[in-house]
């Protein structure tokens, strides 16, 4: 099926398709190159071929002084990034074999595939995924390409509409997978890149996907599709190489033939691939001697499979090991033959050796065959425990952020509130001490206007008080008769201050001494009216003259009722009334 200048033919092809598309433009900058190399929206991987198509353009030293640079330019550049770094760099190294081992290249493909995994983007993570299958196999690490192919493709598969792809794409995933033994997926992807496949100037690669899928069915026991794939890659070969191509699928029909025991249909396709393979194809060459060897046995000719299988030999050596398996299990079945033709000439020491080379060769390939589906199975579950590390990983960083970011709105909107709390505290409160201020001057023209008011009273009374005295002593310097004398007395005991009068003095005076008449009562609970009229009187520092001429009383009686006052209040003699009483 696959010779190891084909494969390179393939590999070039995978590795440089997209590429035509792109114009060559010389190297960019490197700043330039990290932005290109950063793009987070390039699902057809435009970006990457930009900087791999540049640096086509350039030798090794300056190929790889460049990514030296962007490297070191961009270390704090984003995942997009550094993941088509590494695959451009694994590419690179492997084209100048640049590297200490494979262990290097395969360490390069999980870098590329964590920081992948870390942009969460499903048609990059696929993107990248292709790169280092191809990247493995050039590296001959079938299982592992067979593991990032496949991730690759099953991740473009969810798309709708697909992302566009290279038809080499799904022929490498195809012969990987034949190689691996997966062979209904070959077929699976095989087909597709027949569907997909546009480049006509390698149309031989339309020939390699048919005889790909042919020998997928021709493992799976489906002879008739075999042949009918097999006869389909003849159809279609052209060129230099028509000759090739159709040689190989004529051995694979004469092969069929022979398990069929349809000896005469099968010895002529099986000469012709012979013929045309053996100094070109020298594994494919081998393997239709060996057949032809089995028919003379078959048919009792001994000595002419003798002869075949010898040529069988030496041209499976010629053919060195091949790019992976496939010359090994041409070489079991020449094995399994020249053991029986040995047998058959009586040759029972090289019958055991030939049975023992190939009973050994038989147990290897069954122990690589079950290994390379273990390997695969392994290594899909450790690529997909690495995903979901990565995934935990990224979600524990986003969880992170998150709850950094909600704890600073939090502080934020804490903050704000405390501030705009402040802020209305700072507003009531001023609110509060322009209504203090307010009230506190409304108080105060209140107080200046009782004491406007109270100062009217006093004065008042003081006039009318001088007035009746004025009249007393007119009437006193006259003799008088009987109802002057009365009229006289009655002028004495005018009452300035009357009860209505006496309530609004009240109010007034309870304006400028707030609580005097409260604090007289605590003081003194059995307190009379008159004792009260007496201290308000006194708390104004009137004279006992224009108290008695307010009350309508004499002026003893003024006396009097302060003496009663003194004694209530318990002041003493020597006290000052006065003084006592503004003190209240």
């Amino acid at each position: 099926m696959s010779t190891p200048k084909a494969y390179l033919l393939l590999l070039c092809l995978l590795v440089h398709s997209g590429t035509a598309t792109y114009a060559r433009e010389k190297l960019p900058p490197v700043e330039e190159g990290i932005k290109i190399l950063s793009s987070s929206n390039d699902p057809e991987g435009k970006s990457y071929y930009r900087i791999f198509d540049s640096l086509k353009l350039c030798d090794s030293s300056a190929i790889f002084d460049f990514l030296n640079q962007v490297e070191s330019r961009g270390k704090f550049a984003n995942a997009y990034f550094r993941a088509r770094l590494s695959c451009i760099k694994m590419t690179w190294k492997l084209q100048y074999r640049q590297y200490q081992g494979k262990s290097e290249m395969i360490q390069l493909c999980e870098t590329a595939m964590n920081y992948a995994y870390e942009t969460g983007d499903d048609a990059f993570i696929a993107f990248i995924a292709i790169k280092c299958g191809t990247n493995s196999l050039h590296l001959q690490e079938l299982e592992l390409a067979a593991t990032y192919l496949l991730k690759g493709q099953e991740l473009y598969e969810k798309f709708d509409p697909p992302v566009r792809q290279q038809s080499a794409n799904w022929i490498v995933v195809g012969e990987v997978l034949f190689h691996c033994q997966e062979y209904e997926k070959s077929i699976f992807y095989t087909r597709k890149a027949i569907e997909h496949f546009e480049d006509t100037s390698e149309v031989n690669f339309l020939s390699r996907f048919y005889n790909t899928i042919g020998q997928d069915f021709d493992r799976l026991d489906q002879e008739d599709s075999a042949m009918l794939y097999y006869e389909k890659s003849m159809q279609v070969a052209k060129g230099p190489t028509i000759e090739v191509w159709k040689g190989i699928n004529a051995g694979y029909i004469g092969e069929i033939y022979f398990r069929r025991k349809q000896y005469s249909k099968a010895k002529p396709l099986l000469e012709y691939n012979y013929t045309i393979n053996r100094t070109r194809e020298f594994d494919h060459a081998a393997k239709s001697l060996q057949v032809l060897a089995a028919i003379d046995l078959a048919q009792g000719r001994n000595d002419s499979a003798l002869v075949k299988i010898r040529e069988a030999l030496q041209l499976i050596k010629k053919s060195g090991s091949g790019f992976y398996l496939q010359p090994l299990f041409f070489l079991e079945r020449i094995y399994f033959t020249a053991s029986d033709v040995y047998r058959a000439l009586g040759n029972t020491d090289s019958f055991y050796v030939y049975n023992d080379l190939y009973s050994n060769l038989h147990d290897s390939l069954q122990k690589v065959s079950l290994l390379i589906s273990a390997k695969i199975a392994k290594l899909r579950i450790d690529n997909d425990n690495n995903l979901r590390s990565v995934q935990m990983l990224e979600n524990e960083k986003q969880a992170a952020s998150l709850k950094r970011n909600f704890i600073l709105l939090t502080i934020m909107l804490a903050s704000a509130i405390l501030i705009l709390y402040l802020n209305r505290l700072r507003l009531k409160q001023k609110h509060r001490q322009e209504i203090v201020m307010q009230q506190k001057n409304a108080a105060e023209a209140e107080l200046s206007a009782a004491k406007e008011q109270m100062q009217l009273i006093t004065e008042n009374i003081i006039e009318k008080t001088g007035l009746i005295e004025k009249l007393t002593a007119q009437l006193s310097n006259k003799e008088l008769n009987t109802e002057q004398h009365q009229l006289a007395a009655d002028i004495s005991r005018q009452t300035i201050l009357t009860e209505e009068q006496w309530e609004n003095f009240k109010v007034v005076f309870e304006k400028i001494h707030p609580g005097f008449f409260i604090r007289l009562k605590e003081k003194a609970r059995d307190i009379t009216l008159a004792e009260q009229r007496m201290a308000a009187l006194t708390r104004l520092n009137l004279t006992s003259r224009q108290m008695a001429s307010m009350l309508g009383i004499s002026v003893d009686s003024v006396h009097k009722t302060r003496q009663r006052l003194r004694q209530r209040l318990q002041y003493s003699n020597e006290k000052n009334l006065e003084e006592s009483l503004s003190s209240l």
